[in-house]
């Protein structure tokens, strides 16, 4: 199996807990920003990351890779009764967690594109233009201004979350589900290119995420 993907990408991460709960071997293709040719020739002209390589079978957009693995590796993730429940959050997670969690990270992430694509200073440009593109001029700038907002934000929304861990170990029991790999991805976004910023947004989910983390 390979796995092409960009390092802070929450969707990507998601994708890689999920192989390393069912413990797959898997290998990481870390895809240039600028350059997607590889990408291109082993996907059959995608662009978009993740893209998980599966033998023969190329699986494109994080949610049908999560399905995929249910559908062809075992343990499911999606477990009997639980599988509506952890889909559900894998949604929440992918749409409403992720458009905060982004928000909070993008500046970041914009500072140490040219680290991640050696040194290139255009590569942190283009990311901006792609950003703007979508989400109008300026909103990198404008999400850094709001970080404080954006924290707060993100700590609201995963308190429900925190309070739920506090009675069992995982979001839908005493075993990860796909609800855990969801969020655990959102997270890993921040605190790969923000040290220090969950223990202070969401210290009560800490043993939680650092578990999960060491979970191979």
């Amino acid at each position: 199996m390979k796995l092409f993907q960009f390092a802070y990408s929450p969707y990507a991460a998601k994708v890689r807990k999920c192989l390393e709960l069912k413990h797959l071997a898997y290998e990481i293709v870390e895809v240039p920003y600028l350059d997607r040719r590889e990408l291109m020739v082993a996907t059959g002209g995608s662009v978009h990351v993740p893209v998980l390589v599966d033998g023969r079978t190329v699986v494109t957009d994080s949610a049908r890779i999560t399905a995929w693995l249910d559908q062809q590796h075992a343990p499911s993730l999606r477990p009997g009764a639980l599988a509506g429940a952890a889909v559900v959050f894998e949604q929440w997670a992918d749409q409403i967690l992720e458009d905060v969690a982004f928000r909070l990270s993008a500046p970041h992430v914009e500072e140490r594109m040219a680290a991640l694509n050696g040194g290139r200073p255009d590569a942190a440009a283009l990311y901006r233009i792609v950003k703007e593109r979508k989400f109008g001029a300026g909103c990198i700038d404008a999400w850094r201004a709001q970080r404080g907002e954006l924290g707060a934000r993100l700590s609201t929304l995963l308190e429900p979350l925190a309070a739920t861990l506090e009675s069992q170990p995982y979001l839908l029991g005493a075993q990860p589900t796909l609800a855990d790999a969801a969020v655990w991805g959102n997270l890993y976004m921040i605190d790969a290119v923000m040290a220090g910023e969950l223990a202070r947004l969401c210290p009560r989910l800490l043993p939680w995420y650092q578990r999960l983390a060491g979970a191979k």
